[in-house]
């Protein structure tokens, strides 16, 4: 064991007592040491090799933490607190000068008796100051008054005859507040204050008082019932300081709020989103919303097309902004798609698609993130599942409500509009729709192309040039003299903090992030949506046929929705990723068409045959009635056939069709108008014909037969 500092504290297991060491006397060796708890303890002395001992048993620890050590400010301290503070001081200094000989009982007497003769001192103040100064720390701050300790803090007090707290100013007397009273404020604010917002607290006070505290009583001037809070109710202050002391507010206003509420907008931020990654690409953000500003058709500048939707992916580490889609189709994963595969693939083309050329180190983002935060709409289905599989990517959705957990994008959407709000007509101002506002709609000057260019153009400026307040710079950017700019911070990352970013073929990732779902192969080709598509492999492994002599079976495919001419059938192992499927014959007539155009004419071609339908139920209706009419008719005329038997009823059926031919024939005969008294003709009969009355055609069967005979004769 170790020689022992001045002012270390050590712990007795057994005893559970801490003891502070005064002084270290060599000659034994040995302590000095006091009682750090004790009221009256005072100093004794204990040998190196004992306390060396109970260590070596485990009788013995040295305790790392003082209780009285603190680090109080001399500004901190109350002018009259210092100044008892060295009043203290000055009364025990003369005794500490007299080290060690104020650790012995008789000396530490004797001195204390000759200061008290001298100065006229409390010979228990001397003591009580020495103490003080030994068991908490040795330092001057020590003899500091302990008035904090007074009153008994964060304690209750019972409740008494006499009324607690400062009495009321302007009331006459006030009631105590007792436990059953506390539970009633629990209760009333339990169940109106945290759960209708329209409640205040003195609403809910006053709510309170009308159930518990009021009884009806006749107004004498205008002899109606009023109701009266009686005397002893309590007040509204008394109200408020148990509901504060009695309650957790935060989780109380927690419930006011309804938790996303809170955590999205009053919760404490103890991280960031920049401590969660580690460089470029280990997260992107994407968003959308609906920029402020009234645009144009292209084709005819006079028609106003509406606000468009604004897609903005951002990394989360740079705060570069590594891709933007600009469209007029709602948040969807259509413009989530072009927005994602605007960040991972090279800008150079999409700017000079708009007339902006750049070089690739103007916006250098390209790749595929590790990961990807967006909301519950575009990143959740069947749709993302193609990214997932293919690329990797960790797809990641914020909870319902909670835009604060991607708050990196959502803060981008107030920054870019402030760099060109004030310079674009038709851009929306705080008064659009108030009364005697002004109608920015008829401001609109811009088509969609126009508005992207100066979107480009705000974004270059905002990963060049834009510098980024608050960001938490790490000691190695410091050390590197990296300026918060998205650019710098990037190439920074990629140089020093890279590997996550990965490449794939601009083509492959187009169409990778096209929707995907489920196509069916019929005889007539993929159907899907209505349209039938084919492609070489369909026909060469003839899908078409087996279609047609088995049964249909589904596909997996992935389709633009913004031109359906063709679909990508996913390939199998062995076969490219995707292959293209081009419509049919069969389909000519979706030829050019997007989704919502073959949507839109199935649902035309539907409601016109709706009015049809009523009709054709009407038809089938009558036609039964009819049908089931003549056949009760038939069934009253029919003779009764239970007494017949079998064999009498199927007795020469042949000869009774033969009969029912026969006046069917003469029923049916086409005959001439006869006059009104036709006289009758005379019959020439046929040399060698016998005489018969029966003139019925033969039957063509019989004919048949006969033709049949006279050929084998």
């Amino acid at each position: 064991m170790n020689v022992l500092p001045v002012n270390q504290l050590i712990e007795f297991v057994e005893a559970q007592r801490v003891e502070r060491i005064l002084w270290v006397d060599p000659r034994e060796p040995g302590y000095i040491l006091i009682d750090i708890r004790e009221d009256k303890a005072v100093p004794h002395f204990l040998r190196h090799a004992h306390l060396a001992a109970l260590e070596e048993e485990g009788l013995l620890r040295v305790v790392p933490d003082d209780p009285y050590l603190s680090t109080v400010a001399e500004h901190e301290v109350v002018e009259t607190h210092r100044a008892m503070r060295d009043q203290n001081w000055a009364r025990i200094a003369p005794l500490l000068a007299e080290q060690p000989a104020i650790f012995e009982p008789d000396q530490r007497g004797k001195l204390i008796a000759k200061l008290v003769s001298e100065r006229g001192e409390s010979r228990h103040s001397l003591y009580r100051l020495l103490r003080r100064y030994w068991q908490r720390g040795l330092t001057r701050n020590a003899l500091l008054p302990d008035y904090g300790k007074c009153g008994g803090r964060g304690k209750t007090k019972a409740a008494g005859s006499k009324a607690r707290g400062r009495p009321p100013k302007y009331a006459d007397a006030s009631i105590n507040v007792t436990p059953a009273l506390r539970m009633l404020f629990s209760q009333a604010i339990t169940r109106l204050y945290a759960t209708k917002p329209t409640f205040d607290v003195a609403e809910c006070y006053h709510a309170m008082l009308l159930a518990y505290f009021s009884d009806p009583a006749i107004d004498p001037e205008t002899g109606r019932q009023k109701l009266i809070v009686r005397p002893d109710s309590p007040t509204l202050r008394q109200f408020r300081y148990w509901y504060e002391k009695d309650n957790d507010v935060f989780q109380v206003l927690r419930r006011r709020r309804t938790p996303r509420v809170y955590d999205k907008d009053m919760r404490g931020l103890r991280s960031s989103s920049t401590a969660e990654v580690t460089g470029p690409g280990a997260r992107y953000q994407i968003d959308a919303t609906i920029a402020d500003v009234y645009l144009v058709s292209r084709f005819d500048k006079k028609k106003i097309i509406g606000r468009p939707v604004v897609y903005v992916v951002i990394d989360v580490f740079s705060r570069m902004i590594t891709g933007i889609h600009v469209g007029i189709e709602g948040p969807s994963w259509v413009g989530a798609m072009e927005a994602l595969a605007n960040a991972v693939l090279d800008k150079v083309e999409y700017c000079n698609r708009f007339g902006i050329p750049i070089a690739s180190t103007g916006w250098p983002s390209v790749g595929m993130p590790e990961r990807l935060l967006g909301d519950r709409g575009e990143l959740a289905g069947r749709m993302v599942e193609t990214l997932v599989h293919n690329f990797g990517v960790n797809v990641e959705n914020t909870a319902p409500y909670r835009a604060d957990w991607k708050g990196i994008v959502e803060q981008r959407f107030r920054l870019l509009p402030a760099r060109f709000k004030a310079y674009v007509p038709g851009y929306i101002q705080e008064d659009y729709r108030q009364r005697g506002g002004q109608d920015y709609r008829l401001d609109a000057t811009l088509d969609i192309d126009a508005f992207t260019r100066i979107l480009i153009y705000c974004v270059l400026y905002y990963n060049n040039e834009h510098r980024l307040k608050d960001y938490p710079l790490d000691p190695e950017m410091i050390q590197d003299a990296v300026k918060p700019i998205p650019i710098e911070l990037w190439e920074w990352g990629i140089a020093r903090r890279s590997g996550r970013l990965r490449s794939y073929p601009p083509d492959l990732v187009r169409l990778s992030l096209l929707p995907s779902d489920d196509a069916t192969v019929t005889r007539h080709g993929i159907r899907f949506y209505g349209c039938y598509y084919s492609c070489p492999l369909a026909i060469e492994e003839h899908w078409f046929d087996k279609a047609r002599q088995r049964s249909s079976w589904g596909v997996k495919i992935s389709y633009d929705p913004r031109d359906m001419d063709h679909i990508y059938l996913h390939g199998q192992p062995g076969q490219p990723s995707f292959i293209t499927c081009a419509l049919t014959d069969l389909s000519r007539d979706f030829t050019g068409r997007t989704l919502w155009e073959i949507d839109q004419l199935r649902q035309e071609a539907r409601r016109l045959a709706a009015p049809a339908g009523p009709q054709d139920l009407s038809g089938r209706i009558s036609l039964i009635d009819r049908i089931q009419t003549i056949v009760d008719e038939a069934e009253a005329e029919a003779p009764a056939v239970k007494d017949l038997t079998k064999r009498q009823r199927t007795a020469d059926i042949r000869g009774n069709r033969q009969e029912e031919r026969r006046a069917l024939q003469r029923r049916d005969a086409i005959r001439p108008e006869r006059p009104s008294n036709p006289e009758p003709a005379d019959i020439v009969r046929f040399p060698g014909v016998p005489t018969s009355n029966d003139y019925s055609q033969p039957d063509i069967t019989e004919l048949l037969r006969r033709f049949g005979e006279d050929e084998e004769e």
